[in-house]
């Protein structure tokens, strides 16, 4: 897949408006294999300044086994289909881009585990618009190069 494939897509998807406010958000993440591995809800809240370019957004993801992570993020527009973005656990540079109604956004992140200690894991997230209020997301976490888990994820706008 890739993002040129969604140039012609509609509604058109435009990051900063979309976590622009605040958002709550459902998922499931699957192992390698498809096995069942939690749920989890998301709480947003994103403040874009157009004289900037810059989306200051915070989410907040609560796991089903108690256990929270916090991204922190600051997202700058580069151009009209090129973002990059800073968040504390990231090495390194997010790098985004969008077309129609998807956005597709790869970086490495050292997530938290229950227990407090992190593991580093390569993503790739493509995000489309279904609606102006309510976005689907996908991410693909992988470990030296091999896919390890899936995320499913649905945001709304309220």
């Amino acid at each position: 897949m890739k993002i040129e494939d969604f140039a012609v897509t509609t509604p058109v998807f435009k990051l900063e408006e979309f976590f622009h406010g605040k958002l709550k958000g459902w998922g499931t993440t699957l192992s390698r294999f498809g096995a069942f591995e939690n749920r989890f809800t998301i709480d947003a809240e994103g403040i874009y300044d157009p004289k900037a370019h810059t989306l200051a957004l915070k989410e907040v993801y609560r796991f089903d086994d108690g256990h929270t992570d916090t991204l922190i993020w600051t997202i700058i527009k580069r151009s009209d289909a090129d973002y990059e973005g800073r968040e504390s656990l990231i090495e390194g540079l997010a790098q985004g881009s969008q077309a129609g109604s998807a956005f597709n956004w790869k970086y490495t992140r050292a997530v938290p585990a229950k227990d407090g200690s992190k593991t580093s894991f390569g993503f790739t997230d493509w995000f489309w618009l279904i609606e102006p209020t309510v976005m689907a997301a996908h991410a693909s976490l992988t470990k030296l190069g091999i896919e390890v888990a899936r995320l499913s994820a649905f945001y709304q706008k309220i």
